[in-house]
């Protein structure tokens, strides 16, 4: 049972990892993959023909602008443009296309400059790249001297701070929730045979009873996940700025940013010099998920919290995700330096964070079975 269930684990999340990675894009319309699948008379090799008037129809949609283009020799130009300004030129001889061109147009979101695209979501994205790059510079103590490390230090310690009270609070419905989780083995020991509905039932208003007393939010879990639209940002914004040029931040355009950080430079996609900082990220990320797995453990016997095979099945099921989970993150670490940086000044802040919840955890606990 313990084998088919890490088993079933491992190809979700393979599934989950490669999944959109493998979906293709969609033919009819302007995108990246569908612009470099175009095939002009240079390109084509034995085996591959350039790309027909008809085949471009297919790949990009009707064209939003074909006036320069004479259907009966097959010689002109096509144009393509969406709301977004992303922008296709394709010339044809012969029904042939010989030359092609784009604009606004990126392989990815992660291939996008910052600032390259509106809407709400860039716009967050663009004031994250704004500020990283004054912190870059201790917002004008440096004068003419960008650090791009300094900018990604001082941005990532400042989300964390503005992070933590959602953290400390989570932090205390766990413990309320150890405490509480005594009282909650007895009901569920109580109706562990019983599946009327009648039964269960009682078993959920009794819990919800709990709940109340220990003033549990049942929806303090997905606290953490207000949390994550930002570190998604924080995440575009570290991928996306070295690939952007400054003039996006900056009137100045005789700025420039030291992206150099120790042996290489945070923009690097290299895995060679990449390699301490994934290892030194797989590390800290394999502490951070131990010391909570041991200390959660040490809460647990210091409450005499017993666990029933449910809980101990869906334990060790976490702990065979934490394993893929340090994997893939030193994994994506290996390419791209400036994740690795971003990844280890935040882990690092939270084994800090985590130390000062855990330094006073037991008296809080104890405070917590007195005051209830």
């Amino acid at each position: 049972m313990k084998l088919r269930n890490k088993v079933l684990t491992t190809i979700l999340m393979l599934v989950l990892l490669f999944g959109v990675a493998s979906c293709g894009t969609k033919t009819g319309e302007i995108s990246y993959g569908n612009f470099t699948n175009v095939v002009t008379v240079t390109e084509a090799t034995e085996g591959t023909d350039p790309s027909s008037y008809n085949d471009v129809l297919i790949l990009l949609g009707i064209p939003t602008n074909n006036s320069n283009y004479d259907t009966v020799t097959g010689d002109g130009y096509l144009e393509w443009e969406n709301a977004d300004d992303e922008y296709i030129k394709l010339t044809l001889e012969d029904e042939q296309v010989t030359a092609k061109e784009s604009e606004n147009l990126y392989e990815n979101i992660y291939a996008t400059p910052i600032g390259a695209k509106g809407g709400a979501w860039n716009w967050i994205i663009l004031q994250l790249g704004k500020f990283t790059f004054l912190a870059s510079s201790l917002f004008g103590l440096l004068g003419s001297t960008h650090l791009y490390w300094l900018g990604l230090l001082i941005m990532t310690l400042l989300v964390r701070t503005i992070g933590w009270p959602i953290y400390a609070k989570t932090n205390d419905m766990t413990l309320k929730m150890q405490v509480a989780q005594p009282e909650l083995n007895k009901v569920q020991e109580k109706y562990r045979n019983k599946q009327d509905q009648a039964s269960q039932q009682r078993m959920q208003m009794e819990t919800m009873e709990i709940y109340k007393k220990y003033k549990i939010n049942v929806f303090g879990c997905l606290l953490p996940l207000l949390q994550m639209p930002i570190f998604i940002a924080m995440y575009q914004v570290v991928q996306r700025f070295p690939l952007t040029d400054l003039t996006t931040f900056t009137s100045d355009s005789s700025v420039v940013m030291n992206i150099q950080f120790l042996w290489t430079t945070l923009g690097n996609t290299d895995w060679l010099p990449n390699l301490p900082f994934a290892i030194l990220v797989g590390v800290l990320m394999f502490l951070s998920q131990w010391l909570t797995q041991h200390r959660t453990k040490v809460s647990q016997k210091h409450n005499n919290t017993y666990q029933n095979p449910k809980q101990q099945q869906s334990q060790n099921t976490m702990k065979y995700m934490m394993y893929f989970m340090v994997i893939f993150m030193a994994y994506i670490s290996l390419r791209n330096a400036g994740i690795a940086f971003y990844w280890i000044i935040g882990t690092s802040y939270q084994l800090f964070q985590s130390y000062l919840s855990y330094k006073n955890m037991h008296k809080k606990q104890e405070q917590l079975k007195r005051q209830f």
